[in-house]
């Protein structure tokens, strides 16, 4: 999908579509020198990163919802969503330079989310009401994960890949 198609389907504001041309011309020129993403997700980053970390906005309505990123990357699908006005958002990765990467951004740009750089099985003692990610881990692992974060009523909203029908199987 193209960017305009993008920007019209969310209902982006002029502030929004700037910040995200910003984060995706940082994530291209860091990347050059930091593997955050696959080289060829870059070609059509609107597509490929921000319409996939967007279309999670379909299914979480209150922007002010505890959400965590588990092995959030480069940010995505997190930092898209924070870019939204989803200000409750937390992004875990056990890379300094992926979290590096997004705290350096967020800083610059004043977007309101936290970042954690541990291992997702160390975090303790932390509740969310939406748990989500992207190229992570196994069905299996994320499942276990997720209990770590879970209170009565947490979704789970997981954006998955070709493999997911025998990830279900398993």
């Amino acid at each position: 999908m193209e960017r305009q198609k993008i920007i019209n389907l969310y209902r982006l504001k002029e502030k929004e579509t700037s910040l995200i041309d910003n984060y995706l011309k940082d994530l291209k020129e860091t990347n050059k020198s930091i593997n955050l993403v696959g080289f060829s997700t870059l070609k059509n980053p609107w597509d490929r990163h921000i319409n996939d970390s967007l279309q999670l906005t379909r299914f979480i309505s209150n922007k002010n919802a505890k959400i965590i990123d588990l092995g959030t990357g480069a940010g995505i699908p997190g930092l898209p969503i924070s870019i939204c006005g989803y200000n409750n958002l937390t992004m875990v990765d056990s890379k300094y330079k992926k979290i590096n990467f997004i705290k350096n951004f967020v800083i610059k740009h004043k977007i309101q989310c936290k970042t954690i750089c541990k291992r997702v099985e160390k975090i303790k003692n932390m509740s969310f009401d939406y748990i989500i990610c992207r190229a992570f881990a196994p069905l299996v692992d994320i499942l276990n994960y997720s209990l770590l974060f879970q209170k009565r009523n947490t979704t789970i909203l997981l954006l998955k890949g070709r493999n997911v029908i025998n990830e279900i199987k398993k």
